[in-house]
């Protein structure tokens, strides 16, 4: 969706008021968020965070690597796990897993060029 926001030269922010600056976002909740709550039929409680929560939930229980998931969202794996960490269970597994194959393919490719 990033891909569709027009390109702006005088800020840096990437969902700017209409001059540039910072959202208020007292006024954007009441104008945006609210209304979109409705039209999605979601609870009028909900906060912009729970969806930050609710993607970091999602793709760390989905397996995406937890350095990629803190990237994403602006923060250290350090406080992801804090936080998420509960949700990554199985991990071990799966570094074990991909380490099998990866030493296999080296093997066999080392086996190969003699």
């Amino acid at each position: 969706m990033l891909e569709h926001v027009p390109r702006r030269l005088d800020t840096r922010l990437v969902f700017p008021r209409s001059r540039g600056a910072h959202i208020d976002l007292r006024n954007w909740r009441k104008r945006e968020w609210k209304p979109a709550l409705e039209a999605a039929g979601l609870p009028r409680e909900r906060r912009p965070y729970d969806l930050r929560h609710s993607f970091a939930s999602w793709a760390l229980a989905a397996g995406v690597p937890a350095y990629d998931v803190a990237r994403y969202m602006g923060t250290s794996v350090r406080m992801l796990d804090l936080t998420y960490g509960h949700l990554v269970k199985g991990s071990e597994a799966v570094a074990v897993s991909r380490l099998d194959a990866y030493t296999a393919a080296t093997a066999e490719a080392a086996s190969g060029s003699q």
